[in-house]
């Protein structure tokens, strides 16, 4: 038997004030022609099934239970009074393509979705874990990037010849008669199920996927499937154009000839995240207009990114969107996603880079105010404009600032000449004048501290080192912010841009190596906050690294390298983070979350190894602790164990 499998994550969509169709016949990515095409559809509360094909199925007309699956109606399918069953016909030849859109209650259960059976046996079945051959009894597991997902599409295809032609069918959801097997039955809800007579090509595959997966919000395997394509077999999302931003795929818009009209979404892997409708003024949508958002697959904890910036998430986002006059965006947020503990008074910042790098440079990117992180509404953005540069994508994050901040960013200085670096900045936000203070780090000596009413400056001079920025504003708003001014010359590690985790295992780097004989001062920081001054250090998470190297001259250097994983380690290790680091006052953070749930207890030892405080939990998954140290000022050592292992953070008190 010559199988094959995608597993596609799934999402929905609201059809509402746009034109009927052209009256072109209607398939799904203009394929020839399904045997069955059947969807759910509704009339106010009621659910029922719709077949769109001649092929008599035995469905129901009755009325059923239902909910929206990304925006389209989708029915509840109760095993124990619904049923499906599509004839195959009596063939020795059997070949079949079967998509299937669903949504299981419990995605770690293995549940039926389809058996395909001969009059007096099951011959294969399908759940949302495995493809099952019953001739050979050899079984087929999907592949699964982190975890199951609730919501799917289901693929398959068999070719395969039998001695003898008999009658076969396609039962949807239930438990095989002729056969006693262990998945349960089906629990959850069907959108959508087409079958062809035929096996399709990968052309013709590509495309019926691609249409389901804009209308129900999937994320189309990137294993077997890569880009997206319309009815007309022309590429809409490319691969190869999203290096790093091949999460969550999304997209909206419209496809006359498959039928599809998709103009709001929201991806199923985290569904109710990020919303974005598409609006058009004189109530038009083009037809084969798209588009598409994807993300770089990174958390949701807000902590520090980057030199010169607010805290902010890891998760980063690309919108492909080309703005025609005529239409528009609405873009809605759900900040309940975010599981950080944030400071008081502060307020959720989207930071826009209209230029589509991700640079973000001061001359493309623009950050934008929303709600108060004390709210925990909607944040949302009406009739946006994602496209002021023309460029036809945009990047975005989100970050957490007081209502006045302020950007900053370094040119490097030369070794030993004084005043030879510079520092500059915008401000946000805040009322004139300004009063602007520089210092030495962990100093009060001023090294220059003036008043303006501009929200910007360029080029104030300074020596290579690390110094603390403050600006207050009329009002008495108060930023500060720590940035280091590194040396353009001096000594550079042996270390690569970039490193790739694998199989779970961590990597050990050592930035002596192959140096020149000297004596050197590392500073190690992750993602904006230190983390140890060693030689070697021990890389087990993904993220921004940094390493800031002193050689016999003071020269500064600063190396940063990026650390990505294959994502393999997240089924067997955990992910813990401590922040900020340094702590001004002994609070700080630690960010948890395990693979399942772990008995863990957090110790704070001293420089000695004298054990000051412990905190023990039981049965946490991902949790989030305060903590502080009430301990003098100096270095101290943060350790969390859990059955997975332990890790040691090196926690500096100011």
């Amino acid at each position: 038997m010559c199988k094959k499998i995608i597993l596609i994550s799934a999402v929905v969509t609201l059809l509402t004030n746009n034109p009927i169709f052209s009256q072109q016949k209607v398939l799904p990515g203009l394929v020839e022609e399904p045997l069955y095409w059947i969807k759910s559809r509704n009339s106010g509360d009621a659910y029922y099934w719709q077949s769109l094909t001649k092929k008599e199925a035995k469905i129901s007309g009755k009325k059923h239970d239902g909910s929206a699956f990304n925006f389209n109606p989708s029915i509840v399918f109760d095993t124990s009074q619904d049923s499906l069953t599509l004839p195959l016909g009596v063939e020795s030849k059997r070949k079949q393509t079967l998509f299937m859109v669903y949504k299981v209650k419990d995605s770690l259960k293995e549940q039926f979705l389809w058996t395909i059976n001969d009059p007096q046996k099951t011959l294969a079945v399908g759940t949302n874990k495995r493809l099952v051959d019953l001739k050979r009894y050899s079984y087929q597991s999907y592949q699964e990037k982190i975890k199951p997902h609730k919501a799917n599409i289901h693929f398959f295809q068999q070719n395969v010849t039998d001695s003898l032609a008999k009658l076969s069918s396609l039962t949807i959801g239930q438990k095989s008669k002729f056969e006693k097997l262990p998945p349960e039955e089906f629990k959850g809800n069907i959108s959508e199920i087409l079958v062809y007579n035929r096996v399709l090509s990968g052309l013709e595959t590509q495309k019926v996927a691609s249409y389901l997966a804009i209308k129900y919000g999937v994320s189309l395997s990137q294993f077997d499937i890569k880009n997206y394509l319309n009815s007309q077999g022309q590429t809409i999302w490319d691969i190869n154009q999203h290096k790093g931003f091949e999460n969550s795929i999304t997209g909206i818009g419209r496809d006359d000839a498959s039928g599809l009209l998709q103009p709001k979404s929201s991806n199923m892997a985290e569904e109710g995240l990020l919303t974005i409708g598409l609006k058009s003024k004189s109530n038009t949508i083009p037809d084969n207009f798209f588009a598409f958002w994807s993300d770089n697959g990174k958390n949701l904890l807000v902590k520090k990114q980057e030199q010169g910036e607010p805290v902010g998430v890891s998760r980063e986002w690309q919108l492909d969107f080309s703005n025609p006059t005529d239409l528009s965006l609405d873009w809605s947020f759900n900040p309940n996603f975010i599981k950080s503990a944030l400071p008081k008074d502060t307020y959720y910042w989207l930071l826009v880079d209209y230029s589509g790098k991700g640079t973000y440079d001061e001359k493309d990117s623009e950050y934008i105010r929303l709600a108060s992180t004390s709210s925990k509404e909607k944040l949302v953005l009406t009739d946006f404009n994602w496209d002021k540069q023309k460029s036809g994508k945009t990047k975005f994050t989100i970050k957490v600032a007081p209502a006045m901040f302020s950007r900053v960013w370094i040119t490097e200085a030369t070794c030993g000449v004084a005043g030879s670096g510079e520092l500059n900045y915008t401000i946000e936000g805040g009322e004139a004048p300004f009063t602007v203070t520089v210092k030495k780090e962990g100093s009060e000596a001023i090294v220059k501290q003036w008043n303006q009413a501009a929200k910007s400056t360029s080029g104030l001079k300074l020596t290579s080192g690390t110094y603390d920025y403050v600006v207050r504003d009329a009002k008495g708003n108060l930023y500060a912010e720590t940035v280091f001014v590194a040396d353009k010359q001096g000594t550079f590690p042996n270390l690569k841009s970039d490193y790739l985790l694998t199989n779970g295992n961590a990597l050990t780097l050592d930035a002596s190596a192959g140096l020149p004989t000297g004596n050197y001062e590392y500073q190690w920081y992750y993602e904006g906050n230190f983390i140890d001054n060693t030689p070697k250090i021990l890389i087990d998470q993904p993220g921004t690294y940094e390493l800031r190297l002193l050689n016999d001259l003071q020269c500064k250097t600063a190396t940063q390298f990026a650390v990505t994983t294959d994502g393999k380690e997240i089924t067997d290790s955990s992910i813990l983070i401590l922040y900020p680091n340094p702590t001004v006052d002994g609070h700080f953070s630690v960010a948890m979350q395990f693979p399942t749930k772990t008995n863990a207890t957090i110790s704070i030892y001293s420089p000695t190894g004298a054990l000051i405080q412990q905190k023990q939990f039981t049965q946490i998954e991902t949790y989030l602790h305060d903590e502080v140290i009430k301990s003098a000022a100096g270095l101290y050592l943060v350790t969390v164990k859990s059955d997975f292992g332990s890790k040691t953070f090196k926690v500096i008190v100011k």
